[in-house]
Protein backbone atom coordinates (compact mmCIF):
# COMPACT_ATOMS: atom_id res chain seq x y z
CA UNK A 1 0.00 0.00 0.00
CA UNK A 2 1.30 3.27 -1.03
CA UNK A 3 0.90 7.01 1.14
CA UNK A 4 -0.41 9.05 -0.94
CA UNK A 5 -2.33 9.35 -4.24
CA UNK A 6 -2.25 13.12 -5.80
CA UNK A 7 -4.69 13.64 -9.30
CA UNK A 8 -4.39 17.52 -10.05
CA UNK A 9 -4.16 18.42 -13.85
CA UNK A 10 -2.57 21.66 -12.29
CA UNK A 11 1.47 20.81 -13.08
CA UNK A 12 2.83 23.21 -10.63
CA UNK A 13 0.38 22.54 -7.92
CA UNK A 14 0.93 19.02 -8.52
CA UNK A 15 4.72 18.94 -7.97
CA UNK A 16 4.40 21.30 -4.87
CA UNK A 17 2.29 18.53 -3.41
CA UNK A 18 4.24 15.61 -4.60
CA UNK A 19 7.68 17.48 -3.59
CA UNK A 20 5.89 18.79 0.20
CA UNK A 21 4.74 15.02 0.74
CA UNK A 22 7.84 13.17 -0.47
CA UNK A 23 10.33 15.12 1.09
CA UNK A 24 8.62 14.41 4.14
CA UNK A 25 9.05 10.37 3.52
CA UNK A 26 5.76 9.77 2.22
CA UNK A 27 5.62 7.43 -1.04
CA UNK A 28 3.52 9.54 -3.31
CA UNK A 29 2.26 8.52 -7.30
CA UNK A 30 1.12 12.07 -8.77
CA UNK A 31 -1.03 12.00 -12.00
CA UNK A 32 -2.62 14.76 -14.00
CA UNK A 33 -5.99 12.93 -14.87
CA UNK A 34 -8.49 10.52 -14.42
CA UNK A 35 -7.13 7.97 -16.84
CA UNK A 36 -3.81 7.66 -15.49
CA UNK A 37 -4.99 7.60 -12.11
CA UNK A 38 -7.64 5.22 -12.54
CA UNK A 39 -4.63 2.32 -14.08
CA UNK A 40 -2.60 3.28 -11.01
CA UNK A 41 -5.23 2.44 -8.58
CA UNK A 42 -6.14 -1.29 -10.55
CA UNK A 43 -2.64 -2.07 -8.99
CA UNK A 44 -2.28 -0.01 -5.78
CA UNK A 45 -4.03 0.87 -2.57
CA UNK A 46 -3.35 4.42 -1.14
CA UNK A 47 -3.38 5.48 2.27
CA UNK A 48 -4.59 8.81 1.56
CA UNK A 49 -5.91 9.99 -1.87
CA UNK A 50 -6.00 14.16 -2.83
CA UNK A 51 -8.48 14.28 -5.43
CA UNK A 52 -8.82 18.13 -7.70
CA UNK A 53 -12.36 17.86 -8.89
CA UNK A 54 -11.87 20.21 -12.10
CA UNK A 55 -9.44 17.41 -14.29
CA UNK A 56 -9.27 17.53 -17.80
CA UNK A 57 -10.51 14.09 -19.01
CA UNK A 58 -13.19 13.39 -16.67
CA UNK A 59 -14.39 14.89 -13.36
CA UNK A 60 -12.51 14.16 -9.80
CA UNK A 61 -16.11 13.18 -8.75
CA UNK A 62 -16.02 9.94 -10.77
CA UNK A 63 -12.32 8.95 -9.25
CA UNK A 64 -13.75 9.83 -5.66
CA UNK A 65 -16.84 7.62 -5.99
CA UNK A 66 -14.62 4.95 -7.97
CA UNK A 67 -11.79 4.76 -4.92
CA UNK A 68 -14.77 4.59 -2.77
CA UNK A 69 -16.96 1.73 -4.24
CA UNK A 70 -13.64 -0.47 -4.93
CA UNK A 71 -12.18 0.83 -1.77
CA UNK A 72 -8.21 2.03 -2.88
CA UNK A 73 -8.08 4.74 -0.98
CA UNK A 74 -8.48 4.82 2.90
CA UNK A 75 -9.44 8.42 2.88
CA UNK A 76 -9.65 10.84 0.84
CA UNK A 77 -8.95 15.04 1.04
CA UNK A 78 -10.93 17.21 -2.11
CA UNK A 79 -8.28 19.66 -2.85
CA UNK A 80 -10.60 22.28 -5.26
CA UNK A 81 -10.31 25.90 -6.48
CA UNK A 82 -14.29 25.51 -5.72
CA UNK A 83 -15.38 27.26 -2.74
CA UNK A 84 -18.81 26.53 -2.54
CA UNK A 85 -20.09 25.44 0.63
CA UNK A 86 -22.50 23.50 -0.98
CA UNK A 87 -20.02 21.42 -2.95
CA UNK A 88 -18.23 20.83 0.52
CA UNK A 89 -20.83 19.51 2.53
CA UNK A 90 -21.62 17.50 -0.70
CA UNK A 91 -18.25 15.11 -0.12
CA UNK A 92 -17.81 15.79 2.95
CA UNK A 93 -21.50 13.52 3.37
CA UNK A 94 -20.25 11.70 1.07
CA UNK A 95 -17.56 10.25 3.37
CA UNK A 96 -14.14 12.58 2.32
CA UNK A 97 -12.18 13.32 5.00
CA UNK A 98 -11.32 17.04 4.10
CA UNK A 99 -12.33 19.80 1.60
CA UNK A 100 -9.43 22.10 1.14
CA UNK A 101 -9.68 25.05 -1.55
CA UNK A 102 -6.90 26.03 -3.62
CA UNK A 103 -4.81 29.56 -2.29
CA UNK A 104 -6.55 28.71 1.53
CA UNK A 105 -4.17 29.00 4.93
CA UNK A 106 -5.36 25.46 4.62
CA UNK A 107 -3.84 24.80 1.69
CA UNK A 108 -0.34 26.53 2.28
CA UNK A 109 2.98 24.13 2.40
CA UNK A 110 2.71 23.76 6.02
CA UNK A 111 -1.15 23.81 6.98
CA UNK A 112 -0.77 21.14 4.47
CA UNK A 113 1.20 18.39 5.55
CA UNK A 114 0.16 19.03 8.71
CA UNK A 115 -3.18 17.53 7.70
CA UNK A 116 -1.89 14.81 6.37
CA UNK A 117 0.02 13.34 9.19
CA UNK A 118 -3.20 14.14 11.32
CA UNK A 119 -5.05 11.48 8.93
CA UNK A 120 -2.99 9.12 8.19
CA UNK A 121 0.15 9.45 10.66
CA UNK A 122 3.82 9.24 9.20
CA UNK A 123 4.67 7.59 6.10
CA UNK A 124 5.26 4.08 6.13
CA UNK A 125 8.95 3.59 5.46
CA UNK A 126 9.00 -0.46 5.57
CA UNK A 127 10.39 -2.35 2.47
CA UNK A 128 8.11 -4.69 1.08
CA UNK A 129 9.09 -8.61 2.44
CA UNK A 130 10.21 -11.33 -0.65
CA UNK A 131 12.89 -12.65 -2.80
CA UNK A 132 15.12 -10.49 -4.33
CA UNK A 133 14.15 -11.05 -7.97
CA UNK A 134 18.19 -11.60 -8.75
CA UNK A 135 17.93 -14.43 -6.50
CA UNK A 136 14.58 -15.58 -8.01
CA UNK A 137 15.74 -15.84 -11.50
CA UNK A 138 19.52 -17.39 -10.90
CA UNK A 139 17.38 -19.92 -9.13
CA UNK A 140 13.52 -20.74 -10.59
CA UNK A 141 13.77 -19.10 -13.85
CA UNK A 142 15.13 -21.28 -17.23
CA UNK A 143 17.22 -19.49 -19.04
CA UNK A 144 15.13 -18.75 -21.68
CA UNK A 145 12.13 -17.43 -19.66
CA UNK A 146 14.77 -14.60 -17.67
CA UNK A 147 14.74 -11.97 -20.69
CA UNK A 148 11.31 -11.78 -19.46
CA UNK A 149 12.36 -9.84 -16.63
CA UNK A 150 14.81 -7.77 -18.38
CA UNK A 151 15.22 -3.95 -20.13
CA UNK A 152 17.15 -3.92 -23.96
CA UNK A 153 20.19 -3.56 -21.95
CA UNK A 154 19.74 -6.87 -20.22
CA UNK A 155 19.34 -5.03 -17.39
CA UNK A 156 16.22 -4.79 -14.60
CA UNK A 157 14.10 -1.67 -15.67
CA UNK A 158 13.69 1.21 -14.10
CA UNK A 159 10.27 1.41 -12.09
CA UNK A 160 8.10 3.90 -13.91
CA UNK A 161 7.30 4.83 -9.93
CA UNK A 162 10.07 5.70 -8.40
CA UNK A 163 13.39 5.05 -10.55
CA UNK A 164 14.84 1.76 -8.95
CA UNK A 165 16.20 -1.16 -10.53
CA UNK A 166 15.37 -3.09 -7.30
CA UNK A 167 12.79 -5.61 -7.21
CA UNK A 168 11.27 -8.45 -4.72
CA UNK A 169 9.23 -11.33 -5.49
CA UNK A 170 6.18 -12.04 -2.78
CA UNK A 171 4.67 -15.08 -3.30
CA UNK A 172 0.83 -15.94 -3.07
CA UNK A 173 -0.82 -16.81 0.68
CA UNK A 174 -1.51 -20.03 -0.52
CA UNK A 175 -0.19 -23.50 -1.10
CA UNK A 176 2.44 -23.40 -3.53
CA UNK A 177 2.63 -26.48 -5.71
CA UNK A 178 5.27 -26.05 -8.15
CA UNK A 179 5.55 -25.76 -10.91
CA UNK A 180 2.43 -23.39 -10.37
CA UNK A 181 3.75 -20.47 -8.49
CA UNK A 182 1.99 -17.59 -7.64
CA UNK A 183 3.60 -14.54 -6.47
CA UNK A 184 4.21 -10.75 -8.04
CA UNK A 185 7.56 -9.15 -8.98
CA UNK A 186 7.39 -5.54 -6.74
CA UNK A 187 9.53 -2.60 -6.95
CA UNK A 188 11.79 -2.48 -3.62
CA UNK A 189 11.78 1.15 -3.62
CA UNK A 190 7.56 1.65 -4.05
CA UNK A 191 5.69 -1.68 -3.87
CA UNK A 192 4.69 -0.45 -7.59
CA UNK A 193 4.02 -3.94 -9.36
CA UNK A 194 6.22 -5.15 -12.18
CA UNK A 195 4.78 -6.33 -15.61
CA UNK A 196 7.74 -8.43 -16.67
CA UNK A 197 6.08 -8.07 -20.79
CA UNK A 198 5.11 -5.03 -20.14
CA UNK A 199 7.77 -2.72 -18.34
Amino acid sequence: MKDILIVEDGRPERERLEKLFSSAGYAVSGFENVGDAESAIKQEEFRLAILDIGLGDRSGSYLFNLLKRQKRASFVIIFTGNPSVHLKQRFLDEGAVDYIVKGSPQANNEAFLARVKEIIGEPHTQEPVGLPLEEFVDKYVSPSSRQLFLDMNNAFPACSSCGSRKYVVTFAHQPQVPPEISGKVICAGCSKIMDPEIE
